[in-house]
């Protein structure tokens, strides 16, 4: 009888203890929420616009407009935050040099934003008003200028809370996925090895306080990030909760051992929303949830004090876009087989405003085709999106022979000289009607890019250069403004014998 009671008397104990112990897990397992709404590559596409695609019917979607309305409407605390790359894209974006993207995120507002590439084809001294137009943070934590002393304008890393939990943030750029933790140059800046700024973000954000590290980080969009990036960029850092990234090739969240990694949508179509949870005893992360939202105009509507500074910076943009340069009696396309004539066409007028021996043009600052009728400033600065400057080299004739071998595969456009391929050995060159003397020095027009980048090997074969200071856009308008009608250009300046 002892041992049946004692049996009976065990049940309720349990269920006691059970019930005591319940208020205390509950608390256990509750979390603190908070969304980061992210956003990358936006490239200067600042309005909702019709999208096929994304629905059975075309769908008017995007804009900052539209993801005012959506980051309104979230309930848990909130931060927003962008990855870079913000005006590439549009002309509207070139004309502004990235100001009217910066009006346009002020009004959402965000937290926090990265810098891409893309915004490092800005001078030191624009991207600093660029900076100071904005109300939010912009870090780039591996980001140096070319005399290896960071931008004083731009912070390394940056504390953060909602939420009751503090964040820290940091942002590195990666160049190339496959050869990362490298040194690598732009013209007017220069990306220092990733893990190494990490390390010292890291401290100073532990220093401050801050429990959830994020990191933002950049891939250059000419390049793809592979599958297995993440485990082996992750493995030479020290442990980070979260990772947020603009590679479009991440299609789904990854757990890489503690470490999530969610990517951010590009163009402003979408935006992804990330919910993290919490310990609020900690302020640990302990599980991230993403998902892409897709800014549907008429889904979402519009926020009206945001749309009116969207509209506004449209306004402006109209008005200098609409103004008339000058007119083409055909097209001129950027790519009529392996020919250039817009190429050409631009290459002419370098020549001709360089008054120069000859002149040569990359065809990737190319954006788009001239087509026959009239030509606006819009026009210009679609078809060359980028600050690219002329540049004045001073070369010897064998050496300009050995570069334009090593330049030819690229893609370029020429002026003043005639180039005849023999495989991938200069058979004949012809400047001005005349072969080329070896010894000679001859005044060659070239884009900034030619000289600053890797893949082109002027630079190191000049014996003098000298930047203009004026942009291919410039020059371009400046030989409308020559003529009233231009006409097609010849196509075959570059022959190739296999």
């Amino acid at each position: 009888m002892k041992k049946m009671k004692m049996r009976h008397l065990r049940f309720p104990v349990q269920l006691t203890l059970a019930a005591l112990l319940l208020p205390f897990l509950a608390a256990c397992s509750k979390t603190n929420k908070v969304t980061i709404y992210a956003t990358a590559r936006s490239g200067g596409w600042l309005w909702a616009r019709s999208e096929s695609g994304v629905k059975k019917e075309p769908v008017e979607a995007g804009g900052y407009a539209v993801l005012r309305k959506v980051y309104d409407l979230e309930k848990k605390p909130k931060l927003a935050v962008d990855l870079g790359n913000w005006f590439g894209e549009t002309p509207e974006g070139y004309l502004s040099k990235g100001a009217a993207a910066a009006a346009c995120m002020n009004a959402v507002p965000y937290s926090v934003s990265a810098l891409g590439p893309e915004d490092l084809t800005l001078s030191p001294s624009d991207l600093e008003k660029l900076v100071s137009a904005s109300s939010f943070t912009i870090l780039a934590s591996n980001l140096y200028l070319r005399n290896n002393k960071k931008p004083a304008f731009i912070k390394s890393q940056q504390l953060l809370s909602a939420g009751g939990a503090k964040f820290g943030f940091m942002a590195v750029t990666v160049m190339d996925p496959e050869k990362f933790n490298v040194q690598r140059y732009l013209p007017n800046y220069k990306f220092e090895k990733e893990s190494y700024e990490i390390e010292r973000s890291l401290k100073a954000l532990k220093d401050g306080g801050a429990r959830v590290i994020v990191l933002l980080l950049g891939i250059n969009p000419k390049k793809q990030a592979g599958g297995n990036f993440y485990a082996s960029f992750l493995a030479k850092l020290p442990r980070l909760d979260l990772v947020i990234t603009d590679d479009p090739g991440l299609k789904k969240t990854l757990r890489v051992n503690k470490t999530w990694v969610v990517s951010a949508p590009a163009r402003l179509l979408s935006a992804a929303r990330i919910e993290l949870s919490i310990e609020p005893d900690t302020g640990r992360l302990v599980k991230t949830e993403a998902k892409n939202i897709l800014l549907d105009k008429a889904g979402y509507g519009e926020d009206l004090a945001a749309l009116d500074v969207v509209n506004r910076q449209r306004a402006a943009a109209a008005k200098i876009f609409s103004r008339r340069v000058g007119a083409v009696a055909a097209d001129i396309r950027r790519s009529e087989g392996s020919v250039s004539p817009l190429g050409n066409f631009t290459a002419d007028c370098v020549k001709r405003w360089a008054r120069s021996n000859a002149a040569i043009i990359n065809n990737s600052v190319l954006g788009g085709d001239l087509l026959k009728g009239p030509v606006t400033t819009g026009d210009l600065y679609r078809v060359l999106p980028f600050d690219t400057s002329v540049v004045f080299v001073k070369i010897r004739g064998e050496d300009l022979e050995r570069a334009i071998e090593k330049t030819i595969p690229l893609g370029i456009s020429v002026s003043g000289m005639e180039i005849a391929m023999q495989g991938p050995a200069v058979d004949r060159l012809v400047i001005e009607g005349s072969p080329v003397r070896p010894g000679h020095i001859y005044r060659i027009a070239v884009p900034d890019a030619i000289v600053n980048d890797n893949d082109y090997s002027l630079l190191s074969s000049a014996t003098e250069f000298a930047n203009s200071r004026r942009f291919l856009r410039e020059v371009l308008g400046w030989c409308f403004s020559r003529q009233a009608v231009t006409p097609k250009p010849d196509l075959n300046r570059i022959t190739r014998n296999e």
